[in-house]
């Protein structure tokens, strides 16, 4: 597996656990998608390790999984 499939596991992973956390809302989780997860990728990015496109699929799976959350979690 590539750096991409391995990231995009680890983020599905992630999020399967925020969903977990009993009272999490969704600002909660997009703070700490924000703040953690989006600079993390863009660091792959600018070293070389990750494509842009590869980057840009990363970036669109965690606002799918941000929009499927919103409508899960209770605010």
């Amino acid at each position: 597996m590539g750096l991409k499939e391995d990231l995009l596991e680890e983020i599905g992973k992630l999020f399967d656990d925020f969903l977990k956390v009993e009272n999490i809302t969704y600002e909660q989780i997009q703070w700490e998608v924000d703040n953690f997860v989006y600079p993390f990728i863009g660091s792959y990015i600018a070293e070389g390790s990750l494509t842009r496109e590869e980057g840009r699929d990363i970036f669109l799976f965690c606002e799918l999984k941000l929009k499927e959350i919103k409508k899960i979690v209770k605010r």
